[in-house]
């Protein structure tokens, strides 16, 4: 018997047992797996299979092509096999087969390792193939349904996905405090009066209000039968629960059973409703429909108290008591209790606004990264919130609870209503105690009488803002409207975010809410664009301002946001000078000086000269605050903008890589640092050709941006218009053509850049290349050829002829030169491109390489065959001679054009020769940004020569028959 591996003979107690190999009848074993899975784990369930076959291969050593088309038949009939087994269920079974390509692959031919990557990357990137590669991952990871391993070996019924219902929780372990609440509390519950109690534990997120209903039915689990904790977040958590109950006590699988079990007990239980924070949540309808049996809800939601029939029961839970604060955060932090520790101690809790989630969050950090309170203490106010952030990705968790003080309160902002955010941000710049309405009624009835002139349009712009914002609370007359007051008021005080002093009648909003929602509050596109409106008042000042380093540091930020990047570059140098020379070096204040000169630089295209000083603020920054600190970090992201810039695309990804992975963790993974690391790695993933993971890191970006920064914020709108380049790109290489898509959003990011910042601006002109670029895609070379001309009057002036832009340009205008026949201005553009290239870049550049190769091209079609032969040769001379040549890459690029220009000129036998192992060279480097382009410049030349060949074959076939019809000719003239 043969098969993919020769019979093996194992030799047990001296009888001989021969083993053939499984691929012979069965090829596809998923059966029998799932037979023997069911006769092992027989009190155990399955959620998920996947089936991943081989593609459709010859097996070795098996000579019968029927026999190797019964194993091929055995493996496909079992696919459809289990295919009708799991037809009643979703998202359980996932078969993924490489269906082209493979065929003429055999199991040993581990040579053709780079075509067998190729071809199932190809195969991944099937919409339909990725779509349910998703669908199998979230099934992996969150496995809703499952079935019992006894039902595998047959058709498995349709499947629903229960529930289990945990019993009521304890609380955390580091629960400290609250024995007025609890007292209180036990007082409400068993206050000598017969019938169902109900208490409300009411206040802001992250103040302890679980926590502190799960200790009370801890401490009296033995005054109730039961206790039972809902979560109450929605109508389908609430029912859902319920039904898990129903099927724990194996009454039925509906939450309105459950609800009727509850009633029909006649005995002391406890439902918790826990988080019941929705305000349109009719909560009176999960209440079991008896007088017995006691409810305790924790809300945000003050309106709740209604439900309750005592004044003394509900509580608000704010602030911890200081004593009990400091304790919780001791407890948390494992950190000795000592006169010393106490007082930090006591720093970081006021710091925290006595908070009890956040204290028990920031105890946590202390403990895992064993840091002490005192460093702890610094770098909160330092980074204050972004430190805050880092508990959701601490491992382990003080309990099940995942959220953050911010989230909890990010999810309670999203369900206000615009006004209500907009009243609320504008009190978090109020001080944060005692906010007096009349402060509102006041400015209502001034500012309709505020007739002064506004000397700025920006002031006016602003006044009007307010107007708008107060009329709001005015009448038809112009008088004090205060009930839309309070209904706003009432809003945001329904998710505790404010509270309100009866005593005084004012308003206040805990301190570190206070200092949160202000981060809240996007910067205005409005703020750019009255920056930029500076710079001609900047300008007209004499330079004695100018020459003041706190003054030039200011103007510089000005003018760099204007795209004014050489004025911004000499400000910062002279600023840096200074810098030295009173601070030194070594300081910070000269570091973060330095840095801002690097970003000048870079900005202005002087990669070289922003690597020397980014790298001189790295080994700055590791000497004075660590080389795992968050700002030597940011150097480093930035130094990889340069390798980059450079074509150093392996350094650069590395570092992205580094960077990524250290703001994630220092920072957390929706910090801003985090956001741009990743879209530095996805633009070097485009500038190497790596289109696909360029599009996966932007897609996934966008969307968090947009709903964390909003859809106009610059780094959000700087990531999709990377996406439209990427799209644009990748037609014709990758996938289906998407330039209608890439064309829409770069359309829309240049609308946004226009309206900030102007046609003129750098940022503007970036984004109406992409557009150009997406023309000259469509064949709309004219449009193109327009867009680009004026692109490059703009920036050779602005920019100057060294910077980068003004080379990008001018490649694509040449590139469009060449589409409309215009072959001498093309020659010319790529030229003065080549010379510029070299000039910054230098010769041994892969990005300047790829100019001259445009610029031989267009020689050829030209005409001038033997100048452009000798611009590839001395090429080939000069990479093949060099030592740091990586793989060949560059060589490999070089000979497939010198062999396009050989066919060209139908030199047919010196291109084969130059082709002779250049295939194999381009497979073996799949990473390489130019490997599409190489393997369709050879499917080219293989054509071309084939097309030869043919031609050849016909003209010797036709003088064949030439010179028999001539003989036969001259035979009948003979007769």
């Amino acid at each position: 018997m043969m098969g993919y591996f020769k019979p093996v003979i194992i030799d047990h107690s001296g009888a001989q047992t021969t083993y053939v190999d499984g691929g012979v009848g069965t090829n596809n074993p998923t059966v029998h797996m799932l037979d023997e899975a069911g006769r092992i784990f027989l009190d155990q369930s399955v959620s998920c299979v996947i089936s991943i076959g081989a593609g459709h291969l010859h097996p070795i050593g098996i000579r019968s092509r029927d026999l190797g088309a019964r194993i091929a038949k055995d493996t496909e009939r079992v696919a459809q096999e289990m295919a009708r087994r799991f037809q009643n269920t979703t998202d359980m079974y996932s078969r993924f087969n490489v269906e082209q390509g493979l065929q003429d692959i055999g199991p040993t031919d581990w040579e053709k390792m780079p075509e067998v990557v190729m071809h199932s990357r190809q195969y991944m990137r099937m919409f339909e193939v990725d779509k349910r590669l998703t669908q199998t991952a979230k099934a992996l990871v969150k496995a809703e349904v499952s079935v019992p391993a006894t039902l595998l070996s047959g058709i498995i019924p349709a499947t629903e996905a229960v529930k289990t219902f945990r019993d009521c929780p304890l609380p955390s372990p580091a629960f400290v405090g609250q024995k007025d609440a609890l007292t209180q509390m036990e007082n409400s519950f068993w206050d000598g009066v017969e019938g169902r109690h109900v208490f409300v534990l009411y206040g802001l997120g992250g103040g302890g209000k679980t926590q502190l209903a799960l200790k009370f039915a801890q401490i009296h689990r033995n005054k109730f039968s039961e206790a039972f904790c809902i979560d109450a977040t929605s109508v389908n958590t609430i029912e859902s629960d319920l039904a898990s109950l129903a099927a724990a006590k194996k009454l039925g699988k509906h939450y309105v059973i459950a609800i009727k079990w509850l009633a029909s007990r006649q005995e002391r239980w406890l439902l918790i409703l826990n988080n019941a924070d929705d305000i349109s949540l009719d909560l009176k309808r999960y209440f079991p429909p008896c007088s017995h049996g006691d409810v305790l809800i924790t809300t945000r939601n003050r309106q709740l108290i209604n439900y309750t029939q005592s004044p003394k029961a509900h509580r608000q839970l704010a602030q911890m008591e200081l004593e009990d604060g400091k304790r919780l955060l001791l407890k948390t932090s494992q950190v000795a209790e000592d006169e010393a520790n106490d007082k930090v101690a006591e720093a970081i809790v006021n710091e925290l606004g006595s908070l009890a989630l956040a204290i028990a969050q920031a105890g946590a950090y202390i403990c895992v990264h064993q840091c002490s309170l005192e460093s702890y203490l610094d770098m909160y106010r330092t980074y204050r919130g972004e430190l805050l952030e880092q508990y959701k990705h601490l491992t382990p968790k003080l309990d099940d609870y995942k959220w953050t003080v911010f989230t909890t309160w990010k999810v309670s902002l999203r369900k206000l209503s615009p006004q209500a955010i907009e009243l609320f941000r504008l009190l978090a710049f109020m001080h944060h105690d005692r906010i007096m309405e009349d402060t509102f009624r006041r400015a209502c009835l001034k500012v309709g009488h505020n007739k002064r002139v506004a000397f700025t349009d920006e002031y006016a712009s602003a006044e009007g803002a307010v107007a708008s914002f107060l009329s709001a609370f005015q009448t038809s007359s112009g008088d004090w409207y205060r009930p839309a007051f309070l209904q706003l008021i009432t809003e945001i005080r329904s998710y505790s975010l404010i509270d309100f002093d009866p005593s005084h009648g004012t308003y206040s909003v805990h301190s570190l809410v206070h200092s949160w929602i202000r981060t809240t509050v996007e910067e205005s596109s409005h703020d750019y664009e009255y920056r930029i409106k500076l710079v001609p008042h900047i300008d007209a000042l004499s330079t004695a301002y100018t020459s003041d380093p706190n003054l030039a540091r200011k103007f510089a930020m000005v003018y760099d946001e204007a795209g004014k990047f050489q004025v911004a570059k000499s400000l910062f140098e002279a600023v840096v000078e200074t810098d030295k020379r009173i601070f030194g070096p070594c300081h910070p204040d000269t570091l973060t000086d330095m840095f801002e000169l690097a970003n000048a630089y870079h900005r202005n295209g002087e990669p070289r000269e922003a690597e020397n000083m980014y790298t001189a603020v790295i080994e700055g920054r590791t000497q004075a605050l660590g080389a795992g600190h968050p700002d030597t970090y940011r150097a480093k992201g930035y130094l990889a903008a340069t390798h980059r810039q450079q074509s150093r695309f392996k350094e650069a990804v590395q570092l992205n890589l580094e960077v990524i992975e250290a703001a994630k963790r220092l920072l957390g993974p929706e910090a801003r640092e985090t956001f741009i690391s990743r879209y530095s790695l996805a633009a070097t993933y485009f500038a190497q050709g790596r289109f696909q993971d360029a599009e996966s890191i932007l897609t996934e970006l966008i969307s968090t941006e947009t709903e964390l920064l909003g859809s106009t914020h610059p780094d959000t709108l700087n990531a999709m218009e990377l996406l439209a380049d990427v799209l644009q790109s990748m037609s014709g290489y990758e996938g289906p053509d998407r330039l209608g898509v890439a064309e829409d959003i770069a359309t829309r990011v240049l609308e946004t850049r226009r309206q900030t910042y102007g046609d003129g601006h750098p940022r503007t002109l970036a984004c109406h290349a992409i557009v150009a670029r997406i023309h000259f895609k469509q064949g709309r070379f004219d449009s193109a050829v327009k867009i680009q001309e004026e692109i490059d009057n703009i920036q050779s002036q602005t920019l100057g002829e060294l910077h980068a832009r003004t080379r990008s340009i001018r490649k694509d205008l040449a590139f469009t030169y060449q589409s409309l026949g215009r072959f001498a201005e093309a020659e010319t553009v790529h030229r003065k491109v080549v010379e510029v290239g070299i000039r910054v870049l230098g010769r041994e550049n892969p990005d300047v390489l790829s100019t001259i190769i445009n610029l031989a091209k267009v020689c050829s079609l030209r005409g001038k065959w033997t100048e452009a032969e000798t611009i590839i040769a001395e090429e080939l001379d000069v990479w093949s001679r060099m030592s740091d040549t990586n793989d060949g890459s560059a060589v490999t690029m070089l000979k497939v054009n010198m062999a396009d220009l050989y066919v060209k000129q139908r030199r047919w036998e010196e291109a084969k020769v130059l082709m002779q192992g250049a295939t194999q060279a381009i497979l073996n480097d799949p990473e390489h940004r130019y490997m599409e382009f190489n393997l369709q410049t050879l499917n080219k030349i293989e054509e071309a020569l084939w097309k030869e060949r043919c031609t050849r074959w016909v003209y010797y076939l036709a003088g064949f028959f030439v010179a028999l019809l001539s003989i036969t000719f001259m035979h009948t003239r003979v007769l």
